[in-house]
């Protein structure tokens, strides 16, 4: 993961000069910057650690963009604003992240995260009234009352009417009926006889693929914040970048077309990807329906 390797290389830059490592925070957090023109990802680790490591802020980010500009994968690296470091990775060097996920399957991204995060047991309406736990339940069904429950994080007011829609306004159905087209994809692309194993994921350099296999990536990152409303809102993001990579790449073959090695590839991209949703759905106490 993009996070292992900045902290492996910070760890590097410090010991290297004869810096105490301890400086450094045990998870690194890597995220997409606002601006994209920015870069594929930023970390704010020097921020985090330079102060505890007895360095000049500007010059531990210096540092640490410098490592990072040798390693694989990595196209560049500057230095933003007070401390930040962005990257930019280097085409398909992010196909990676796809083997990971399927390799790891339903421990990708959890590290030592809890089975099932815990729901609080009410909530309050932007009516002002309370709803018990059950009472949501009743109201609106269990998968949308606890991922209700659990992305609105703590006073703030869910507004009840939405959530019982089988529209894209209503966030769970949203998440799961991307999660159920991915599902479908792999099984129609098994029935045209597009086989995954030994894919060349090399060849998924569209922008498509590429906002997807970028969000794919920082499931770690936000899991690893135990924060259950970052995960939901994380897995509505990667819900809109699968929507987004349907509409800009053809996935399956047609008409009379015979499989290829890039439908192969993007079949990959659609089960790792069904996967990092069920793997957030489950940390949610969410069901993860293959149709809808």
């Amino acid at each position: 993961m993009l996070a292992d390797l900045v902290r492996a290389a910070a760890h590097d830059v410090l010991d290297g000069r004869g810096l105490d490592t301890a400086a450094l925070p045990s998870t690194v957090t890597v995220e997409r910057p606002r601006d994209a023109t920015q870069g594929h990802y930023a970390t704010n680790l020097a921020l985090q650690s330079a102060k505890q490591a007895g360095v000049a802020l500007r010059e531990f980010a210096g540092w640490l963009a410098e490592a990072l500009r040798s390693a694989d994968g990595v196209a560049s690296v500057q230095v933003a604003g007070p401390g930040f470091v962005n990257l930019r990775l280097a085409a398909g060097a992010q196909a990676g992240v796809v083997g990971e996920v399927l390799a790891a399957g339903s421990r990708y991204g959890i590290g030592d995260a809890p089975d099932r995060f815990v729901a609080p047991g009410w909530a309050r309406t932007p009516a002002g009234t309370v709803m018990t736990a059950e009472q949501l339940v009743e109201e609106i069904g269990a998968d949308a009352a606890h991922y209700a429950l659990l992305r609105s994080g703590r006073g703030t007011a869910i507004d009840v009417e939405p959530w019982s829609r089988h529209t894209d306004d209503n966030p769970v159905f949203f998440v799961q009926y991307a999660h159920s087209r991915l599902a479908s994809l792999v099984r129609n692309g098994a029935d045209l006889g597009v086989t995954t194993a030994g894919a060349d994921l090399g060849l998924l350099i569209d922008d498509g693929e590429d906002e997807l296999i970028r969000t794919m990536g920082e499931f770690g990152s936000v899991v690893a914040m135990r924060e259950p409303h970052r995960v939901a809102r994380y897995l509505e993001r990667l819900a809109g970048a699968f929507h987004r990579f349907h509409g800009s790449c053809r996935i399956l073959p047609m008409g009379d077309e015979e499989a290829g090695a890039l439908h192969s590839a993007r079949v990959a991209l659609c089960d790792a990807a069904r996967q990092v949703l069920a793997n957030g759905l489950r940390l949610l106490g969410v069901t993860a329906p293959e149709r809808m």
